[in-house]
């Protein structure tokens, strides 16, 4: 397991997961840092402690809000500027 940098996840293989699952959950809650689970070399599973998966989930949420209110805004920008077209069909959006 790495210890050189707090944001580098750690891994394991899906042996390592059968042989050692008590084991590499204690170190999860420990190190905080999501384990991913590999499986002939390629990442098959990510395993994310409670406090980090709801941290993820509210920076999507902030993320999918943010580009919202950004797309209000423009569309309240081109609205003021009467850069919006009035279209009759939906055909008209992808010609």
């Amino acid at each position: 397991m790495n210890n050189f940098y707090p944001y580098i996840p750690e891994f394991a293989s899906v042996s390592d997961l059968q042989r050692n699952y008590s084991l590499l959950l204690k170190n999860l809650r420990a190190s905080k840092k999501p384990l991913l689970i590999l499986k002939k070399n390629d990442l098959e599973a990510v395993i994310l402690t409670p406090d980090l998966y709801q941290k993820l989930i509210e920076k999507a949420r902030e993320y999918e809000e943010k580009e919202a209110l950004l797309a209000i805004k423009t569309y309240n920008k081109e609205k003021k500027e009467k850069k919006l077209k009035k279209m009759k069909t939906v055909k008209e959006l992808f010609p």
